[in-house]
């Protein structure tokens, strides 16, 4: 992988990013005292930004008269290429707003950096080579000097807004009055491809996603599926709707999410990643044994 400067330029080929713990790198002091942040990642998916979307929080604690910019999706535009994440969102640069949108920790959106401004983006992290489980803005936030004993509610977060929270609230009712309901992500897709010639270790996967359906037997389901969960192997007892059929925005989907009783799934940002602060994420880690730096404190990870 390429390892990316605080101007952005690649500069070399590395095996890992980051400054190992034993012998770590700081952010700089001057740059602190300037107390003008920028967030910044390397990677555009919504699950990319999500696993970082408690920075802004984190930093405005530590550093309280700090502001803190993220940057637009016209400014992230002027540094890469859109089509290495359309396999994942059909407007990848987008995702930073669906993540931040109504975060009051962030204090605006930036279209272009500011000259010979460095940004110390997510290649900027220190991580531990005995316990690779380690969340990447818990990593990043060591670098900005935090104290790692003190990172420890770094789980995604989401502010939705009044309108949002009754439309979802309203769906809801419609849809399940006031029974309890749980929310199934079970689009095997992404995995089926990334493990054609691990097929066995799929079907495990599928076998634990069902065994944790079926503890919640009574439950009624919301699903994404990317197809007709009758298409699947998954099975429920009672009624599933898939949330496509509900024709609501991504925000929305993750807000109903929050509200439900449980969230079964694979790994993804939007899938699961999302609410695991919120409601109880039971999940199939996209990597085994080590989860890396996609692990979150709040998720009950099966395997």
């Amino acid at each position: 992988m390429v390892l990316f400067d605080e101007y952005l330029n690649g500069v070399k080929e590395v095996e890992k990013l980051g400054f190992d713990c034993n012998n770590p790198q700081f952010i700089p002091e001057w740059y602190l005292e300037q107390k003008q942040f920028i967030v910044w990642r390397t990677c555009h998916s919504y699950g990319d930004w999500i696993l970082i979307s408690a920075m802004p929080r984190l930093l405005k604690e530590k550093y309280p008269d700090c502001t803190v910019a993220i940057p637009s999706p016209k400014c992230i535009a002027t540094k890469y290429n859109p089509k290495n994440w359309l396999n994942r969102s059909k407007d990848p640069f987008n995702n930073v707003v669906d993540v931040f949108i109504n975060n009051p920790y962030v204090d605006g959106m930036i279209d272009e950096l500011p000259a010979n401004m460095p940004v110390f983006h997510d290649h900027f992290r220190i991580y531990d080579p005995a316990n690779l489980d380690i969340l990447i803005v818990e990593q990043m936030l060591k670098y900005w000097r935090f104290d790692a004993k003190t990172i420890t509610d770094s789980a995604p977060e989401m502010y939705w807004s009044e309108e949002e929270i009754k439309e979802g609230n309203e769906v809801i009712k419609k849809t399940f009055g006031k029974d309890d309901f749980g929310f199934l992500y079970i689009d095997d897709s992404f995995y089926v491809i990334d493990e054609e010639k691990r097929i066995p270790r799929m079907n495990v996967k599928r076998q634990l996603i069902q065994s944790k359906i079926d503890e919640f037997s009574n439950l009624p389901w919301l699903y994404y599926a990317g197809t007709n969960i009758n298409e699947t192997v998954y099975r429920t007892n009672t009624k599933s709707i898939d949330v496509r059929d509900l024709k609501i925005s991504l925000r929305i989907q993750s807000y109903i999410k929050s509200k439900s009783k449980v969230v079964i799934g694979h790994q993804g940002g939007y899938g699961t990643d999302c609410v695991s602060r919120y409601t109880t994420c039971y999940v199939i880690p996209l990597y085994s044994p080590a989860i890396n730096e996609h692990y979150i404190r709040t998720t009950k990870y099966i395997r």
